[in-house]
């Protein structure tokens, strides 16, 4: 199992910190959930490289693929 990373930066593209990041596996794999660093930064395990819909600050960003080392980056 590997990792992929989501970003989260403001309209000025400063990080943002201590944002709520969801990720919705689908019904048989569950989701996960935590919050940005200081430097907008989340890391999550890609759960067997499912695609996933990814949640900022209860917004949907959309159904991704979440392969190993892929990068999102989105500003709220």
């Amino acid at each position: 199992m590997g990792y992929f990373s989501v970003r989260v930066v403001d309209s000025d593209g400063e990080p943002v910190e201590d944002i709520g990041v969801m990720i919705n596996y689908g019904i048989l794999n569950g989701i996960d959930e935590k919050r940005t660093d200081d430097d907008g930064w989340i890391e999550f395990h890609n759960r067997d490289k499912h695609t996933g819909t990814i949640y900022v600050h209860g917004d949907k960003m959309g159904k991704h693929s979440l392969a190993d080392g892929k990068t999102y980056s989105f500003s709220i």
